[in-house]
């Protein structure tokens, strides 16, 4: 997909082309941070984000997925069975368990049930053209925060935290970036980072320490791509919201933010400490890396650093594009029949989105025997992550 955007970094300008006349159009980055609306053509007057209005009934996530998301990602499918052995271990064991705390605990929200925070939920699926409305749990806890879960039943949980600190704009923000995991298919590797940890140990004691081999590798890749995969998600939030502005004061918000100093938070002081961060980052080549790394066991990545990314992602013009209507279509992507109900599946992805069976990879039995010793899918699938182990990681023959 070409730019049709081109930044002006000394003059701080993004030239953008008229997609109804093709004149080009000069706009201001603070004008685009603060969009409320899709300016107008110079020329014929006529919108230049055609598609402004309307929702995102076929974008294809690529359009918008983050290059460390998509590189990590890529590293993490390269381990030899590893969306097999995620789905298994969780589907078995966390899921229902999950399901059933979050139902027993927590306040299930509906249309008769905190029905404001509802119509947030939908309007933000609708955006992304979510057909399936996951659950939506409301959760006690002082600190803001929210996250998804899920393998054949996905559901989405905020903190009361979030509810109290955040306004009306930002609590769908919030939600939105969460519904971005569900629409990017990240779900099952996002549940799989918050219980591998706990499973880790077990798996070590269960193999007396040699699964240590393995497993360790394996955490830290599902943790560097779940801190990617939130970059993403923040792009997903902000073209729901379609206001750089809303994303980033939601940010700063959970930064640091306190209702009775409300008044006193400033957008313009944060973006400047956001652009300060970035420079500290281009001051090595692993800078972008080591945030990555340094914000491993946190549950979200430093506010500051996804400021800083959504500033850049504003600026390249691909935003703009995807405004304007310029993205890639989903409806176009490959897709493969779902064997349960037939309903044509992305082939990347790992669920149904129709019926929520299982999708089979069939390059994950690569490397994989298929003897009797290893008939059931964890078997098979720690079968080949240890041969990935051994080829990667040693010097073995």
């Amino acid at each position: 997909m070409e730019s049709d955007a081109k930044e002006k970094k000394d003059e701080g300008i993004i030239e953008f082309t008229c997609g109804t006349c093709g004149a080009v159009n000069r706009l201001p980055k603070a004008r685009i941070l603060h969009l409320e609306k899709s300016p107008q053509c110079g020329k014929c007057d006529a919108p230049l984000l055609r598609a402004y209005e309307a929702d995102f009934d076929d974008l294809d996530p690529a359009s918008y997925i983050h290059p460390l998301d998509r590189e990590a990602l890529e590293a993490l499918k390269r381990i030899p069975g590893i969306s097999t052995l995620l789905r298994s271990l969780i589907r078995h064991s966390f899921e229902l368990a999950t399901r059933l705390h979050h139902h027993a605990n927590f306040i299930r929200v509906n249309e008769k049930q905190l029905p404001s925070l509802f119509e947030k939920f939908q309007f933000a699926a609708k955006a992304l053209a979510i057909k399936e409305l996951p659950e939506l749990y409301v959760y006690q806890d002082p600190i803001p925060n929210a996250y998804t879960f899920g393998v054949d039943h996905y559901f989405v949980a905020i903190s009361t935290g979030c509810l109290e600190l955040l306004e009306e704009d930002e609590i769908t923000c919030v939600l939105a970036h969460e519904l971005g995991h569900v629409h990017a298919d990240h779900v099952l590797y996002k549940s799989a980072a918050r219980v591998f940890g706990s499973l880790a140990s077990t798996i070590i004691s269960a193999t007396f320490g040699v699964g240590s081999l393995v497993v360790y590798p394996v955490q830290l890749a599902l943790l560097r791509w779940d801190r990617a995969s939130e970059l993403s998600s923040d792009r997903a939030a902000l073209l729901v919201m379609k206001n750089p502005q809303v994303v980033i004061r939601t940010l700063m918000k959970i930064a640091g933010g306190v209702p009775s100093l409300a008044d006193e938070l400033s957008i313009d002081a944060f973006i400047e400490q956001a652009n300060s961060f970035g420079k500290m980052q281009d001051e090595g080549p692993l800078g972008r890396y080591i945030a990555i790394f340094q914000s491993l066991f946190r549950s979200h990545p430093f506010p500051i650093w996804r400021t800083k990314e959504i500033l850049e992602w504003v600026q390249s013009g691909n935003y703009l594009e995807i405004l304007d209507g310029d993205y890639n279509i989903r409806t176009l992507a490959r897709t493969r029949p779902c064997p349960q109900c037939g309903h044509g599946v992305l082939v990347d992805q790992i669920v149904c989105s129709a019926c929520g069976a299982s999708m089979d990879y069939p390059e994950e039995n690569e490397g994989m025997d298929d003897d009797d010793d290893a008939v059931d899918p964890i078997s098979k699938a720690w079968s080949g992550m240890g041969r990935w182990y051994k080829k990667n990681f040693t010097t073995e023959d």
